[in-house]
């Protein structure tokens, strides 16, 4: 289940996650080195926050921030972030698929990655897709790395991605662009933002375990995992 995954040591892992953010966004370094870019600096800034390599919600940040300097552009950042998300994905699904789950486990712990193969295994594309359209601090390279260790056909696993990602770029941009610069403030409050992404994740985990239970009757076994069994 889901909230196995997003459980309470989540939100002790979530604290760390939030000091973390207050250093990152008293020098945001990374956010300057990227923005002179425009929209193309969200490619590689995506590439690199679909990796196990923390960017501490610098995309969201600067998507939002681009949005709302040049709000005629929102879904051209968003296509860029989603973009650079998919081939992000991409190779962290290659890189699963390399080091297999023993390095998984190792990394993130044998309870955790246990909880991320049952919700593979249980929900398939619905488990992708909420790890992909929920905010920090959902582990999303977690579960990009898993698909790939636990072989999950590369065509599901890209459609999940790109639905995830594109919805959650997509409403960001379209919100940063009605808004202004004002949501950008509110998302440099990291201790704001991190109880609301909290929030919004777990109305997305209900809502999609809900529409995935109407969908299965009785449940089945996403036919992306060859080895799991009904």
């Amino acid at each position: 289940m889901f909230s196995n995954v997003f459980n309470a040591g989540t939100v002790g892992r979530a604290a760390k996650v939030l000091a973390q953010q207050r250093q990152r966004t008293s020098s945001p370094t990374m956010l300057r080195f990227f923005a002179h870019w425009g929209g193309l600096g969200l490619i590689p800034l995506a590439i690199l926050d679909s990796s196990p390599i923390p960017t501490f919600g610098s995309l969201d940040i600067l998507t939002a921030f681009l949005a709302a300097r040049h709000a005629d552009l929102w879904l051209y950042y968003a296509c860029m972030a989603t973009l650079g998300a998919m081939i992000g994905s991409y190779f962290t699904y290659k890189l699963g698929q390399k080091t297999g789950l023993a390095w998984i486990e190792r990394k993130f712990g044998a309870r955790r990655s246990q909880q991320v193969e049952h919700a593979l295994e249980r929900w398939g594309s619905g488990a992708i897709f909420i790890s992909t359209v929920a905010p920090p601090p959902c582990p999303t390279a977690m579960f990009l790395l898993a698909a790939g260790a636990f072989g999950y056909e590369l065509r599901r696993f890209f459609l999940a991605v790109f639905s995830g990602r594109a919805i959650r770029y997509g409403l960001l941009t379209l919100i940063a662009a009605h808004y202004g610069r004002r949501i950008v403030r509110y998302m440099r409050h990291p201790g704001q933002y991190l109880w609301v992404s909290l929030g919004v994740t777990l109305l997305i985990i209900i809502g999609t375990v809900v529409f995935l239970m109407l969908r299965r009757s009785p449940p089945v076994t996403d036919p992306g995992l060859p080895h799991a069994t009904p």
